[in-house]
């Protein structure tokens, strides 16, 4: 059998540890704090099987990962190649969320252009991809009985005569266009004095059938109308850059059609979906504002204002009161009193309309001009101005004092521009998708019908819907997509680690983690234990350093280190199968487990006395 074979581990505290671990199982490492678990677990098993899989780079690779010194130990053999999921969050970055790192995020724009459906960001009217087959459709359906003219719009040259450009289409073989609701012939002695910058160039003029003629019928009018109206629809679009106008000679009304995303009655284009459109990492998909941070820095009325039970003449404007900035207290009092507002009245009690007189200045009146004119300006006037002299360094440290990063006003926080937001599923847009909980979003998922016949579309939707069962399974279903990854504790993001490492499908890898169940309700310890059993049954070893008396009870294998912690600590006092760790000598944990020792629970207990009071949480 394959196993981990250790000699002589002298890491940290390790006491010259021999042991053998078979590969291929659940195996836990346990004992008191600080005796030496992570020392084996991470400093050296870890630590040596990241070197190896390092070592095998080329010297160039190599100085660009991170390098592991050589664990103390006399020989380390059969070691996999190994990943630690640790509970540290080093995660600094605000684009790193829980869509991201589980790389749902990766999965849903793949199915967003696959799956959801356009939507008018004018009409909400929903918008199918324009084709010559549904332009043609739409036409023999909405002008039946009408006589058409089947026209592509073209620029005209800058400063081209019209007698000019009249010559170039005749030879091009057009003679008729469509400008300023007639049509002119080419062919003729312009009567333009000035070409308009866009024309419309006939391509064909055709009889639209009734509906009641019958198409199937061999030698019908209706029969060779469609073929000759499919092909003028066809060269025009090519040669009108994917556009074209169905001209109604008898109204002058025009109807635009495109081969790509049009609205016709808005006569609107949108972007057509694409994978970048929905990322947030991506320029075409990001916020132009906020460039897919979804926040921006900004003042923030909360420090400005702190307490709003004060009155203006009480310095309810905190940057009002001190050095040169008391001057605007002064004209505040002065323009407050001239409009008539109370200065002595609670900041708070004010009616909204003074309260948005003091932050927004005059109304109607642009901040520089108020300035100007000596009207007041308002507090949003007097942070314009400080940030118009931002080259003074006194002046960056007072706006740093009331600055913090605010919700994005353009996004309202989803990160994406408003292109994306054209596009929907289940109702939904990707920006509202994100934001739900994963508990909610599950069943969204599950009942999301997709196409059979799209198999890209299948596979992306069932990786989806597969990540997100595992969060909800293993208790992390109160997530949201668009939770940032620095905002999880711990125990949260080792777990989010373990559904991407699911996902991975790896195999023949050794996985080292850190008390995965730190933070996790106990009755989702059993949900966490099945998806440790997942990755063991796809032929993974993992190494768990845990205290959690459910896992320790769940593994193959158990690894005791002790007895005591620090330099009384790093011997092995049992390296086996689990069913026959009662038989550990001088092992507190065996102690515990099987009920030698116990921590009884006092028949007297203090009485609570007093309050705990949490304010301003």
């Amino acid at each position: 059998m394959d196993s981990i074979r250790l000699r002589g581990a002298r890491q940290n505290n390790l006491q010259g540890v021999d042991l053998e671990l078979p590969t291929g199982k659940l195996i836990v490492v346990t004992g008191p704090s600080g005796s030496g678990k992570s020392s084996l677990a991470f400093d050296t098993i870890y630590a040596e099987g990241q070197r190896r899989y390092v070592e095998t780079f080329s010297p160039y690779t190599r100085q660009f990962l991170e390098r592991m010194d050589k664990p103390l130990a006399d020989s380390i053999e059969g070691i996999p190649p190994a990943i630690a999921i640790e509970q540290a969050n080093n995660v600094r970055t605000t684009r790193s969320t829980v869509g991201t790192i589980t790389e749902i995020n990766d999965y849903l724009k793949l199915l967003f252009p696959r799956a959801a459906k356009a939507f008018c960001p004018k009409c909400s009217g929903e918008i199918l991809p324009g084709t010559p087959g549904s332009i043609l459709r739409q036409i023999l359906a909405t002008h039946a009985g009408k006589s058409l003219l089947i026209a592509f719009p073209i620029k005209a040259p800058e400063n081209a005569k019209p007698a000019e450009f009249f010559e170039f289409l005749v030879g091009q073989g057009y003679l008729r266009i469509w400008v300023n609701g007639k049509t002119l012939r080419t062919d003729e002695p312009p009567s333009l004095k000035k070409l308009p910058a866009e024309i419309l160039v006939i391509q064909d003029r055709i009889d639209i059938p009734l509906e009641g003629d019958a198409p199937s019928a061999p030698k019908s009018e209706a029969h060779s109308t469609v073929p000759r109206l499919t092909e003028s629809i066809e060269t025009s679009l090519r040669l009108g850059n994917d556009r074209l106008a169905v001209i109604d000679p008898a109204t002058g009304r025009i109807e635009n059609h495109t081969s790509g995303w049009h609205c016709a009655p808005c006569n609107l284009d949108i972007r057509p979906p694409s994978p970048g459109l929905f990322s947030f990492n991506s320029p075409l998909g990001a916020c132009p504002e906020c460039k897919g941070f979804g926040r921006i820095i900004g003042i923030d009325m909360q420090r400005v204002i702190p307490d709003r039970s004060l009155s203006i003449s009480e310095g309810v404007i905190r940057p009002f009161q001190s050095g040169q900035s008391a001057e605007c207290q002064d004209d505040l009092v002065r323009h407050c009193r001239k409009r008539g507002i109370d200065i002595h009245r609670n900041f708070e009690r004010l009616p909204q309309a003074d309260q948005d007189f003091v932050i927004q200045g005059e109304p109607g009146l642009d901040p520089t001009e108020a300035w100007e004119s000596g009207e007041w300006y308002g507090v949003n006037g007097y942070f314009r101005w400080l940030e118009s002299k931002t080259y003074k360094m006194h002046i960056r440290v007072l706006l740093s004092r009331y600055r913090s990063y605010q919700p994005c006003p353009s996004c309202h926080g989803g990160r994406f521009q408003p292109e994306t937001l054209n596009f929907r599923i289940d109702g939904r847009t990707l920006p509202e998708i994100s934001g739900l909980s994963l508990n909610r979003l599950l069943p969204i998922l599950e009942n999301l019908t997709i196409p059979h016949a799209d198999a890209s579309a299948q596979l992306v939707h069932k990786q989806i819907t597969s990540r997100v069962a595992y969060l909800c399974h293993i208790g992390l279903g109160y997530l949201s997509l668009d939770r940032p990854t620095r905002s999880l504790s711990g125990g949260e993001l080792q777990r989010v680690n373990l559904t991407t490492c699911l996902g991975a499908s790896l195999v023949n890898t050794l996985f080292v983690l850190d008390e995965p169940s730190v933070g996790l309700h106990p009755r989702d310890t059993s949900r966490l234990i099945e998806i440790l059993r997942g990755l063991r049954d796809k032929g993974n070893t993992l190494l768990v350093v845990e205290h959690e008396e459910a896992v320790i009870r769940a593994a193959d294998e158990l690894v005791d280190i002790g007895p005591g912690r620090g330099r009384a600590g790093g011997h092995l006092l049992y390296c086996g199968p689990a069913e026959n760790f009662a038989s550990a000598k001088n092992s507190l944990t065996a102690d515990y487990l099987t009920g030698k020792k116990s921590i009884p629970v006092p028949k007297k207990r203090r009485k609570p006395t007093g309050h705990i009071t949490l304010k301003g949480v």
